[in-house]
């Protein structure tokens, strides 16, 4: 794999699903900019709050990830993330939330912190993993600003 961040102005952005996984991307991909498509014929209610999201509220039909540049197959069905990630043409980038081998890329977990961005992944094998890891990260930050603020 390599790292790298995307300038996600003005690109479009289609999610499939509605449930946690797909609310907490649509929320990061939002925050960079891109133009986040939901279709899911029921989504987490949080949804509804969200500003400069398209909801589509049905199930997914061929075609709907057509003018996608990312694609994220977050269902709870493999079957239909399977469809997703084969309607998918070659310059289109999918995540397949429920078979990582299915995926062209993996989402890190970041840290933004004033000087810059942390990113660390583990490629998909231990979310669980990077959470923590993310979790003493951010910890050993705040102890270094507290500590910083303190000498000043």
């Amino acid at each position: 794999m390599y790292p790298i961040m995307l300038d996600l102005k003005d690109k479009t952005i289609v999610i499939i699903g509605g449930g946690r996984i797909a609310l907490r991307k649509t929320k990061a991909l939002l925050q960079a900019g891109g133009r986040v498509v939901v279709v899911a014929p029921m989504h987490d209610e949080e949804f509804e709050s969200l500003e400069n999201v398209a909801l589509i509220k049905r199930p997914y039909r061929t075609g709907d990830c057509k003018e996608a540049h990312l694609i994220f197959a977050c269902t709870d069905s493999k079957v239909i993330n399977q469809q997703i990630v084969e309607e998918a043409e070659p310059w289109q980038w999918v995540n397949d939330c429920s078979k990582k081998e299915n995926s062209d890329f993996f989402n890190m977990s970041i840290i933004q912190h004033e000087t810059g961005v942390v990113a660390f992944s583990s490629n998909g094998q231990s979310p669980v993993e990077t959470k923590k890891l993310k979790q003493e990260i951010e910890a050993l930050l705040c102890e270094k600003e507290l500590l910083h603020n303190k000498i000043e």
